[in-house]
């Protein structure tokens, strides 16, 4: 059973709503970057900080249902924010808002949640990975060709997005940190015609690149919940994100 508080804190418009599970909170934070207004869930690591952070992107199942619901069909968000946060990150996940179908207006919302986690206090503005699953996978592509100040992309079965992967893909040069690159061999065939077409194009121009084809089951369902590919993003976040 879930313990509920909210907490007031000296900034405007932010209020948060925590949920006490297990060893860390996740926390449903309403925050605001510039004009951008956002939800997202976070989990936050014991102790003082500056902690390493990974904003995390969701697949379209909570574009299309919210989080609320998405989680109830098995798309363990908080598993992985705790997770996360369990393993020594600030684990930020924006809960996307600007329609199912409106890619540029969620990768804008995307850029804006790296700005506003860039700020937070608890934070090394230097260690800050983005990570993310389906259509997230797609936006961490799209927002990390674009950005400098990031230390790590993780892509999980990426998304075509119709048409807006492989624009992305023509764009790889411009990306100067390592990428971890994650499918299920029983995804769907375009999932793994884009993994590939990311794959190939990240070592043609000499990008440092760790890409995983699992075959022990799952498919695109695979990342929804922390399983055993956790091993290689855990390691993969170790050795980018320098944890002190």
């Amino acid at each position: 059973m879930y313990k509920h508080f909210i907490i007031k804190v000296f900034m405007p418009d932010l209020i948060l709503f925590v949920l006490f599970e297990n060893a860390f909170a996740v926390s449903v934070l309403n925050y605001q970057f510039e004009e951008i207004k956002g939800q997202a869930l976070i989990c936050i690591p014991d102790g003082k900080g500056s902690f390493p952070a990974v904003v995390y992107n969701h697949g379209k199942i909570v574009d299309i249902l919210g989080y609320k619901e998405a989680i109830k069909r098995g798309y363990d968000l908080k598993g992985i924010c705790q997770t996360l946060a369990n393993d020594g990150f600030l684990a930020f996940i924006p809960i996307r808002s600007s329609g199912k179908g409106n890619i540029p207006g969620h990768k804008k919302e995307v850029s804006h949640a790296v700005d506003y986690i860039k700020n937070h206090p608890k934070v090394d503005p230097s260690k800050i990975a983005l990570m993310g699953f389906s259509r997230g996978g797609l936006l961490t592509l799209m927002v990390g060709v674009e950005r400098n100040d990031l230390q790590a992309l993780i892509i999980l079965a990426p998304a075509p997005g119709r048409g807006h992967f492989a624009e992305a893909v023509q764009h790889v040069s411009k990306i100067n940190v390592p990428v971890l690159l994650l499918v299920e061999t029983g995804d769907s065939p375009i999932i793994i015609k884009d993994y590939e077409m990311l794959e190939q194009a990240l070592r043609k121009h000499k990008k440092e690149v760790q890409a995983i084809r699992y075959n022990r089951g799952g498919g695109h369902r695979l990342f929804w919940s922390v399983g055993y590919y956790w091993k290689d993003v855990r390691a993969f976040l170790y050795r980018f994100l320098k944890r002190d």
